[in-house]
């Protein structure tokens, strides 16, 4: 059943809410999956409106944005090439929640974790939009879709030849933002892809509420326990992601300029191929050791000129590759675990590490750089993490006191 067709349904039975007249400018963000989306914006109101491509008047699904409140329902009226006339019927709304959106060294200074797991895992913690001032930052409202005590769901894509695996992660210091247990690829082909990951149970015992657009989980009183089935599958198969309404959202701009000839030249994809095969490619090339990891930032833009750039650097052009190509994209913030034997892996804030998460059907985690490694599950860690470290670090002003301050430092992401 189509997104459109349940939100029809939806409001049938709720009945015929107030529509809001709505004449605005529209611009074009981008078309993925038979969709063409454009971006709304009129006063101080701002939303998405989704269209079956090649359709320009009836009734659409969309999202408007009002201060801290986001609203799902349909738009109905008629798309011309520059505005939108007609209404807006809101059948769902949502608050907005705030957790940290920058990428420094205060949201993540001070996370400090163990787990048990019998396969190498990476924490997922924060997702990010865009690309500004040397940084990664996320401009987009995160509401609360499910609130509910364990167990939640996460659902990340659908596949088939799958393996669970069972998680416990214990926090040094209690947590709001719960981490997510994910594989990432670390070498093309993507070969793994994380279905769902379910918060089994917390300590202390409390409401979880997961956020969107970005999956992030949030805890209404911190944790300093989880446990959490993982199930990790070889083959993935397209899903009807009841939340794709906000995967559109990561088809907007990157905050990084590259013309579309320049994509085409170094990436040599041409014409309609699959969405795989379209990330597949990019992950190649920028993986091939054509380009290498430097300690510092030459910026998004000139990494493919230069031949070099830091890992921040990587993903965000992949980021921008991918969206140029109808991909939503996004960059995660997550850590890695430092097998200490007997199945337990140790993480902190100096296990940090980034990658780049794309919607085929499903999301699927890569990470678009070298890392000059054989993968196990997907796993590879040789090489890479001084100029992970070093890369993030060098973004920020206070190099020389970095040190210091993650010993002082224990500063909890709120």
């Amino acid at each position: 059943m189509s997104l459109l067709i349940m939100l029809l349904l939806l409001e049938l039975l709720q009945g015929n809410s107030s529509s809001i007249p709505i004449n605005a400018s529209i611009t074009y963000v981008g078309s993925a999956f038979s969709i063409t989306v454009y971006q709304l914006s009129f006063k101080n109101v701002t939303g998405y409106i989704m269209a079956p491509q090649g359709v320009y008047e009836g009734v659409f699904a969309g999202l408007l944005k009002v201060g801290n409140l986001t609203y799902v329902g349909t738009y109905h009226g008629l798309i011309s090439r520059s505005s939108f006339i007609g209404s807006f019927t809101p059948i769902i709304v949502y608050k907005s929640v705030s957790i940290p959106t920058v990428l420094t060294s205060g949201n993540y200074t001070g996370f400090e974790a163990i787990a048990q797991s019998n396969v190498p895992i990476y924490l997922r913690y924060l997702v990010f939009n865009e690309y500004s001032n040397g940084t990664l930052v996320n401009t987009l409202s995160l509401v609360g879709v499910n609130t509910t005590k364990p167990p939640l769901t996460i659902w990340f894509s659908n596949g088939h030849d799958c393996t669970r695996y069972l998680i416990n992660v214990t926090f040094y210091d209690p947590m709001s933002v719960v981490p997510i247990p994910v594989i990432v690829n670390t070498q093309p082909p993507i070969s793994y892809f994380v279905s769902n990951v379910s918060i089994i149970s917390v300590y202390p015992q409390t409401e979880l509420t997961l956020l969107e657009p970005g999956d992030i989980v949030v805890a209404e009183s911190p944790i300093s326990e989880a446990n959490y089935t993982m199930y990790i599958c070889r083959k993935i198969t397209s899903l009807s992601n009841p939340n794709f309404l906000y995967v559109i959202e990561y088809l907007g701009s990157s905050g990084v300029a590259i013309s579309g000839l320049t994509i085409t030249k170094v990436f040599g994809i041409k014409g309609s191929g699959s969405s795989i095969a379209v990330v597949n490619r990019v992950f190649y090339v920028l993986t091939s050791g054509k380009y290498r990891v430097t300690t510092y930032s030459v910026g998004p833009n000139n990494l493919l000129s230069t031949g070099r750039g830091s890992i921040i650097d990587f993903t965000v052009l992949a980021m921008t590759v991918l969206r140029n190509y109808g991909i939503p994209t996004r960059v995660v913030l997550g850590f890695y675990g430092v097998n200490n034997g007997n199945d337990i892996y140790v993480f902190n804030s100096e296990t940090n590490i980034l990658w780049d998460e794309s919607f085929i059907g499903g999301w699927v985690m890569f990470m678009p750089y070298p890392t000059y490694g054989k993968p196990a599950m997907g796993i590879s860690l040789v090489n890479i993490t001084s100029s992970v470290i070093i890369g993030l670090a060098l973004v920020l002003p206070w190099i020389i006191g970095y040190l210091i301050y993650v010993l002082i430092s224990h500063v909890r992401a709120r």
